[in-house]
């Protein structure tokens, strides 16, 4: 099957200031029926072997690589000509711009990234079905003791400070941990995991969560960081969101029925993921 092309790279210079954020738009299948014909949008949020900029500059991940087979899948399938668009934001590690472009964007626009799928979120994005289960880890600096244990958190990691991105589902697990073993915790809250990874490494006094991909990273780079098992936790899905005008979901859906957890798909995983992503999550599953 012949490889999609991705037309342009572009970097935009969209920043947000206040309420103010730039938009994307990208045609919807009701208009690429009628013409046989139109161009899709992926923009993405910095996220190690799901969606981010390589030594020579690409663009790769498995969202990409899915993308990719998306629009393969459709111009086979209904016979149009359909483009896939890769626009870049100015910080593409910025969690908080990313989701809030999304959202204000129009028509086939498609974020990608490790972006749970939560009941909350659904009220202002649409969702594709779910590609991933996710696993959240708990990591320090490797000065720190091994946490045996959850219920000795509050005595290993007494006096430490927590880094978060804010409106995360990695923040509402640092704040869970806060509520239930560490009351007088203070959390400090930054743009975005690779933010709060540097900032593990420099203060030792301190702990993060972050998605199981950024720890696979941490391991790829030697970074002087720790895994506590203890705080491992098989938590929500991953989707590819869209704004709520994108009338791509059901194609998406169908599609992905077929496609996730096939041969092609298991491929892909390990490409970009390596088997080390398979056995942290049958580890994890089988807990």
């Amino acid at each position: 099957m012949k490889k999609v092309r991705i037309l342009s790279i572009l970097v935009l210079l969209i920043t947000g200031m206040g309420h103010s954020y730039g938009q994307f738009s990208g045609d919807n299948w009701v208009d690429v029926k009628s013409k046989k014909s139109g161009e899709i949008v992926m923009t993405y949020v910095e996220t190690p072997g799901f969606a981010s900029r390589n030594n020579t500059g690409q663009i790769e991940g498995i969202c990409v690589d899915i993308m990719e087979k998306f629009v393969e899948h459709i111009g086979k399938e209904h016979k149009v000509n359909l483009k896939l668009i890769l626009k870049s934001l100015s910080k593409p590690e910025d969690f908080k711009l990313f989701m809030n472009v999304v959202k204000g964007s129009k028509g086939g626009v498609f974020g990608l990234g490790n972006i749970s799928i939560t009941e909350q979120r659904k009220k202002s994005y649409r969702f594709s079905p779910p590609f991933m289960s996710n696993v959240t880890i708990l990591l320090t600096h490797t000065s720190v003791p091994t946490l045996e244990k959850m219920e000795l958190i509050g005595e290993v990691f007494e006096g430490m400070n927590a880094y978060a991105v804010k409106g995360t589902t990695n923040e509402q697990k640092v704040i869970e941990i806060k509520n239930k073993y560490l009351p007088n915790l203070k959390i400090q809250h930054l743009n975005s995991s690779k933010d709060a990874l540097a900032k593990i490494v420099t203060d030792k006094n301190s702990f993060t969560n972050v998605d199981f991909t950024y720890y696979l990273a941490v391991l790829k780079q030697r970074m002087p960081i720790k895994r506590h098992p203890a705080g491992d936790m098989l938590t929500d899905e991953f989707g590819i969101i869209m704004p709520k005008n994108n009338d791509w979901e059901p194609l998406l859906s169908d599609f992905f029925n077929d496609f996730i957890g096939g041969p092609t798909y298991k491929k892909i995983v390990v490409r970009h993921l390596g088997q080390n992503a398979l056995k942290l999550l049958d580890a994890i599953s089988s807990n």
